[in-house]
């Protein structure tokens, strides 16, 4: 099982150090989705609420280890993070439209099984990470749309997890990019943000599995 510990296979753009942190930057900075866990798992009221938030937590630790390890192990585990999120919010949006099928209990354990076999096939080849999570991704907006239940919350997740991919990416590609920077890095702002994108998504679907949704702006005043 040495190869586990192996350097990781992806890269971004902040340079390898000697000892114990490797990528000082890009590991601090996921104390984003570290600290949206914590408080959603203190907020949350369900059991997919709670799935959430322990998503949004071992995200930010995954990816935590990933990046001050800089080991296939650590690459591994943030990839788990990544299906996790994802698939926790495709589960709230199943049990917002159908409350009592298949269940919370059936979902929980779907989302863990389904989010274990896309981290090995991701793992097989880092090629597949991204496409596959930006293939849900997608799924997820248009089902979101479809059920016509937005909240200004949506729009939130929704433009700040764009404005994280779009750091991601400037980072992963080395467009903007200097190695020697170990206090801010873009890849940074995409963890700092996704603490961002993990509390929104949790303020839009606690509001919106509660009922019907009222826009408080337009809402008639009660008579």
């Amino acid at each position: 099982m040495d190869w586990l510990f192996e350097p990781a296979r992806m890269q971004f753009c902040e340079a390898t150090l000697d000892g114990p942190i490797a990528h000082p930057a890009d590991t601090w900075t996921n104390i984003g989705p570290i600290i949206a866990g914590l408080v959603i798992l203190f907020y949350a009221r369900g059991p997919l609420s709670r799935l959430l938030g322990s998503a949004s937590l071992w995200t930010g630790l995954a990816s935590g280890y990933f990046h001050a390890s800089n080991t296939i192990l650590g690459e591994t585990l943030d990839l788990s993070g990544m299906f996790l999120f994802i698939l926790a919010i495709a589960a709230m949006q199943q049990q917002r439209a159908r409350p009592n099928y298949p269940g919370s209990t059936v979902l929980i354990w779907i989302v863990l099984a389904v989010s274990v076999a896309l981290t090995v096939l991701s793992s097989i080849s880092t090629a597949f990470a991204s496409p596959l999570f930006a293939a849900i991704v997608v799924v997820v907006v248009i089902r979101g749309i479809y059920d016509q239940k937005l909240t200004k919350w949506a729009y939130a997740m929704v433009i700040s997890f764009l404005v994280a991919w779009g750091f991601w990416w400037l980072d992963f590609l080395l467009i903007v990019c200097n190695p020697d920077n170990h206090i801010l890095t873009l890849h940074g702002l995409w963890h700092l943000l996704n603490g961002l994108v993990f509390w929104f998504a949790f303020k839009h679907y606690d509001l919106t599995m509660r009922g019907p949704v009222e826009d408080p702006v337009t809402a008639s005043p009660a008579r």
